[in-house]
């Protein structure tokens, strides 16, 4: 058993698997780092994904015309790139490994991890976009590489099906249910019991709970609220806790969610 685990542990430090351990780093560097410089970029890069989308659907004929000055660059980048790396000529792909559908995976939770809190976390969603749309690229890219080539080819057809699976699952759970819904609902119990001990006692604290970032807890009309760092774009997000007979404050604007809870959002700073 001791040695099986060295093998696994050696092998995460082949040139294949670095992929995956630096996508699991970047990931948890934008979880836990809300206000660091890699959230930023990765809420960036979602919000320019974004436009990009809008104004494709809004004009499908000029929007690939506006983009092309900042989008030939980087193709001749990429063609200087492959010229450089690949020596021979191009073959067929093999097989998808482990390590690019565990990438793939991650880039899928992290898409449906950053549609489930209130306002939505960018950041997340700019991991997974990337990944999801950066991968296959690179996957296709590794596969001329003399280290791809002299391996051998995974084993099991299984393999190909495991990337449309996991991104069709990923497409039906943020667009036939609310993801941001469910994962409050499974946390509703505690954040409850958190909310009426923070009004029974008049003091409430910020930490992690029930797998949420509570911070700047204020007490509030007879309730309490908090924001969720690292959601939404222009404003602060959060929920709020207001029991029957308390009055909702006049700043901000609430969606109940029943039983006393409201999604809460400050007004756009813009």
């Amino acid at each position: 058993m001791i040695i099986d685990r060295a093998v696994a542990l050696r092998r995460l430090t082949l040139p294949g698997y670095r992929g995956p351990l630096l996508l699991t780093a970047l990931l948890a560097a934008v979880v836990a780092l809300p206000e660091g410089v890699p959230h930023l970029a990765m809420v960036f890069a979602a919000v320019a994904g974004g436009l990009f989308l809008s104004g494709l659907t809004a004009a499908p004929l000029t929007a690939p015309l506006a983009m092309l000055p900042f989008a030939f660059p980087v193709l001749l980048i990429a063609v200087v790139v492959i010229g450089a790396t690949v020596e021979r000529p191009l073959t067929r792909p093999r097989r998808p490994g482990t390590s690019a559908l565990l990438g793939l995976a991650l880039g899928c939770a992290a898409v449906v991890l950053g549609f489930s809190l209130p306002g939505w976390d960018y950041g997340l969603l700019g991991v997974g976009g990337l990944t999801l749309v950066g991968l296959p690229f690179a996957w296709l890219l590794w596969q001329q590489q003399p280290a791809a080539r002299n391996a051998e080819s995974p084993s099991g057809r299984w393999r190909w099906a495991v990337a449309p699976l996991l991104v069709a699952a990923t497409v039906l759970t943020v667009t036939r249910t609310d993801p941001a819904e469910a994962r409050f609902a499974l946390a509703r119990p505690a954040l409850t019991d958190w909310a009426e001990h923070a009004l029974a006692t008049g003091t409430a604290e910020q930490g992690w709970v029930a797998g949420y970032h509570l911070t700047e807890p204020e007490l509030t009309g007879g309730g309490v609220k908090f924001a969720i760092p690292g959601t939404g774009v222009f404003a602060p997000h959060g929920l709020a806790y207001f029991p029957p007979g308390t009055t909702l404050p006049a700043k901000g604007s609430y969606v109940p969610l029943g039983d006393g809870w409201y999604d809460w959002e400050e007004h756009d700073r813009f």
